[in-house]
């Protein structure tokens, strides 16, 4: 069983810079005829990025792990769509989730159970929350400047309504591990975990009720396209999994040959990236999906999009990918 703590605890390599840029070709299925290119970018510190957020099509963050050798780390920033990063902040704590709203006005979640809030685009970090030891917090979410949910290890849920001010755990009944969690609105979201669960509420989160999968490998990446009502989940060994308009979840067939970790939509386009550097791309909302061509072994953890064309993924060892279509 994979842990909350693993995307941390992945061997670390050696990165060797390639600038190279390439273009799929070839044996795509109907509506991913677009040119996709992925391009390696700038190594980001030397530590693992776990968790990357672009709020416009310039302005990012990437948070990550933390120097075991007690240096701690840094949340780091972009202003130019991932071809240059800045460290503006240190952390004490390994960082696994981050999310914006705006410009000025974000969050960042991990161990020991830390949130932090910024309302100065993340030069400076307020805590919400007393650090708890053995809480990992894995993904968090804001729909507005008030409304917002984390999920984590063993089942943890908190939800808040007042930007952060107070958090409330919610009772999920479950222990598996949570790995994901997005909201359409206001009221209804979803979460994947451990053992192929996926929740789903209709009241914002007050009450969750379990989906079926068909899988029991974890799934560990969310998104969704509010305008075309689609959820997409991905996990372990490469699976991907549908829902369309409040329907049943439907496997779809997959080009990935390694596990997917995150996955994040624009419009009709859907991203998803994960294990040696796997990269797969959908233009039909989800329906189907063409696999790139690796440029790199190194695992990529998170991915943002900027906008339905361009994204950023971030990995082991600090390593990036600048995504592109047309």
């Amino acid at each position: 069983m994979r842990r909350a703590s693993i995307k941390s605890i992945r061997p670390k390599h050696s990165i060797i810079v390639l600038l190279l840029m390439f273009t799929s070709c070839g044996g795509q299925p109907v509506g991913s005829s677009n040119l996709s290119r992925s391009i390696i970018g700038p190594n980001v510190g030397t530590l693992d990025l776990l968790g990357v957020a672009f709020v416009d099509s310039k302005t990012g963050w990437a948070v990550g792990d933390i120097d075991p050798g007690g240096g701690g780390g840094a949340i780091y920033q972009t202003l130019d769509a991932g071809l240059n990063w800045r460290p503006i902040a240190r952390t004490n704590e390994i960082l696994t989730a981050v999310h914006f709203v705006n410009l000025k006005i974000g969050w960042v979640a991990g161990h020991a159970g830390l949130i932090e809030r910024t309302d100065d685009g993340g030069l400076s970090w307020k805590p919400q929350r007393i650090e708890r030891q053995g809480e990992v917090l894995n993904s968090i979410f804001f729909i507005d400047e008030r409304k917002g949910w984390v999920a984590g290890g063993n089942g943890l849920v908190f939800r808040t309504t007042d930007g952060g001010e107070s958090w409330n755990k919610i009772a999920t009944g479950r222990i598996e591990d949570l790995w994901a969690v997005r909201f359409s609105n206001p009221e209804r979201g979803w979460i994947v975990g451990e053992d192929g669960l996926i929740l789903s509420t209709e009241d914002g989160g007050n009450n969750w009720v379990a989906q079926s999968s068909g899988t029991s490998r974890a799934l560990l990446g969310l998104a969704l396209s509010p305008s075309a009502d689609v959820v997409v989940a991905v996990g372990e060994g490469g699976m991907i999994f549908r829902s369309a308009g409040r329907s049943n979840w439907v496997q779809v067939e997959s080009p990935a040959h390694s596990t997917l970790d995150s996955v994040a939509a624009s419009g009709s386009t859907f991203w998803a990236v994960g294990v040696k550097g796997m990269i797969v791309r959908s233009t039909d909302n989800g329906v189907s999906f063409i696999a790139l061509p690796v440029l790199s072994p190194y695992d990529l953890n998170s991915i943002s999009l900027a906008d339905a064309t361009h994204g950023v993924a971030v990995g082991q060892r600090g390593v990036t990918q600048l995504l592109q279509s047309q």
